[in-house]
């Protein structure tokens, strides 16, 4: 990308009641009674979700495709090509948690359908750059692992094959998902991707705790996740001795327990977790015969990482052996630590400054679809604060003074994007 930070005079003015009414029409589906989200990967509340947003789209005259592993990209058409044409790339994800919060990604998408809609009012001549608005696929990762499995299929982290092939636990593909909720398209995404730029909530307490209005964010934290399966044998749990039990929870447990003094022999500098276990067949009375652990660790040392890594697959063994189980790990997320492109974090940083608006540059410890991209184009985010930090919960919240602000950050980066070349 280049340093050339110049942008066009006129602005793009984002209608805020817009913005407020169709994030709230996104917010209504997979609704939970406290306030929060259930809205699964290629569920049929995302899909609901993905026709809102969609029609939104298509009433304003934006192009939609939408690719094998159901990736949804909105051309505007501001630079008059084809298909091939480079194009600026904004969006985020539909899918939530469990029980997750509102805004987590589906600000970024709602935020990005406004910001474009902006610019299209606006009516911009000499633009040298297309627009696209991009609802990713399988963002979460809690229906279908690994996460952020669309935006790895764009930027040529994971091969169509492998993503459509991934299963829920009740054993339903991604495939069989998307073809249930009418997302499984032939369509593909802009072959010439010149940058990306992803709005999200902080998801964190940073910018709350310094009074900053928006979040430059200059890199990731690597992430590497793995999910474990130990075989053990189903027995009863009454008369079965001890002894000859082959217990794939009790190994389970081993792990968890390991997993957690990763992070504690570093101070809390290596961040480790497991936060789901599939168990079968999951009765009271019956020794588990399999268990899935799926685990992770995040860090900002690549070095401290891998090593954590090679510890936590001795563990995996070591947990087998006292079990008396059977163990595979599958290293299932591979995302070092990396940064975001510079020019591009300086625009959002001088975009933010000319609406009178406080910055904080930090990273991300959350992984998010603009990491993918990074592998393809230049890419960046805009954070804006979190109360209290709070997310993946119900109780999730940013004023909407915020999100107000966000989007009017974004407008105004891509603004200069559609009109300046990026290399």
């Amino acid at each position: 990308m280049t340093a050339d930070t110049r942008v066009p005079p006129a602005r793009p003015d984002p209608d805020a009641a817009a913005f407020h009414a169709l994030f709230e029409s996104v917010a209504a589906i997979g609704r939970t009674e406290r306030g929060g989200l259930n809205r699964l990967a290629a569920s049929a509340e995302e899909g609901q979700a993905r026709d809102v947003v969609c029609a939104w789209l298509a009433e304003r005259g934006f192009a939609l495709q939408i690719d094998p592993v159901g990736n949804v990209y909105a051309r505007l058409g501001l630079a008059g090509a084809g298909s091939d044409s480079p194009c600026i790339l904004t969006g985020s994800h539909l899918d939530s948690q469990p029980r997750g919060g509102r805004y987590d990604g589906a600000y970024g998408v709602v935020g990005a359908c406004v910001a474009a809609d902006a610019i299209r009012r606006a009516r911009p001549a000499g633009c040298t750059h297309d627009l696209a608005v991009v609802i990713w696929t399988n963002e979460e990762g809690a229906r279908f692992a690994p996460s952020m499995l669309g935006s790895g299929v764009y930027a040529g982290q994971y091969a169509t094959d492998y993503a459509l092939a991934s299963q829920d636990g009740q054993g339903l593909s991604l495939r069989e998902a998307l073809q249930a909720i009418g997302y499984h398209g032939s369509g593909q995404g802009p072959s010439s991707p010149a940058a990306c730029v992803e709005l999200h909530i902080e998801q964190g307490p940073e910018l709350e705790r310094q009074g900053a209005r928006i979040g430059v964010v200059e890199g990731n934290w690597g992430t590497m996740k793995y999910i474990v399966t130990f075989q053990g044998v189903a027995a009863h749990t009454g008369p079965t001795p001890m002894a000859e039990r082959r217990d794939a929870l009790l190994a389970a447990g081993h792990l968890i327990v390991a997993c957690r003094s990763l992070s504690d022999r570093t101070g809390g500098r290596l961040l480790s977790s497991v936060g789901r276990l599939d168990v079968e067949p999951n009765s009271t009375n019956v020794v588990a015969e399999r268990v899935r652990l799926y685990a992770e660790m995040r860090a900002t040392d690549n070095a401290m990482l891998e090593q954590a890594c090679a510890d936590f697959e001795s563990a995996v063994q070591e947990a087998a052996r006292a079990a008396g189980v059977q163990a595979q790990p599958v290293r299932v997320t591979d995302r070092p630590a990396g940064r975001f492109d510079a020019a591009l974090c300086d625009r959002i940083e001088q975009a933010a400054t000319g609406l009178g608006l406080s910055t904080r540059r930090l990273h991300t410890v959350a992984g998010h679809d603009a990491v993918s991209l990074r592998r393809r184009c230049p890419a960046a985010m805009v954070f804006v604060p979190s109360v209290k930090g709070i997310s993946h919960n119900e109780a999730e919240h940013t004023a909407p003074e915020d999100l107000e602000a966000g989007v009017e950050v974004l407008a105004s980066v891509l603004w200069g994007l559609v009109h300046q070349p990026v290399a």
